[in-house]
């Protein structure tokens, strides 16, 4: 039996569409950490519920033994990876960020970042809502586009930001809930494997 050949140039391209088609991207990965203080001065009758301090990251990294690994201006060690393990990362980061957005959740602790823009110096604004069901009761917003990013390596850091993925730090004076919840929070983040 003779198979024409106008078939067999179908089942060859077909056949290498098949195997020869782009890799699957990464997924998403990322990690946060958060330290949610009493903003001063609070607004009359607002307060942070958190007391004077708390802490949260996603991942949790282990208690220091020998090297403190918490995510820092030099240490990326710990991350979680979007669909594993329950956690969701999601994230857009375009040319050196001159735009960004990201959101990394797990174990009931998430960072939201929106509307992120850097200037040529890697340091710009960006909404963020941070939220923690055991530490914060919920979660605390910023006010539009307000709290400060800086993801410039200038003295020493390792902060970067180029197509696809930010390492910076954020520092928002006020992180609010209606009615009376008023905090201030900074911390530090990485967004990887992102839509460019």
């Amino acid at each position: 039996m003779k198979l024409s050949s106008r078939w067999s140039v179908s089942a060859l391209v077909a056949i290498c569409a098949l195997g020869c088609s782009d890799p699957v991207a990464p997924p998403a990965q990322g990690a946060f950490n958060t330290r949610v203080t009493s903003a001063s001065p609070a607004p009359a009758g607002k307060s942070c519920p958190s007391g004077a301090s708390t802490f949260f990251e996603v991942p949790v990294v282990p208690p220091a033994t020998t090297v403190d690994e918490t995510l820092d201006d030099q240490t990326y060690l710990h991350w979680v990876i979007d669909g594993e393990d329950g956690a969701g990362v999601a994230c857009t980061v375009q040319g050196n960020g001159s735009f960004f957005e990201g959101r990394i959740s797990s174990g009931g602790k998430t960072l939201d970042i929106s509307s992120g823009t850097l200037d040529a110096t890697l340091k710009g604004k960006a909404s963020i809502t941070i939220g923690s069901s055991s530490q914060i009761s919920g979660s605390l917003s910023s006010p539009p586009v307000s709290c400060t990013i800086n993801a410039s390596n200038a003295g020493g850091t390792r902060y970067e930001v180029a197509p696809g993925h930010i390492w910076a730090t954020f520092d928002c004076s006020s992180v609010e809930r209606q009615p009376s919840d008023y905090c201030a929070a900074r911390g530090t983040f990485v967004l990887e494997n992102c839509n460019k």
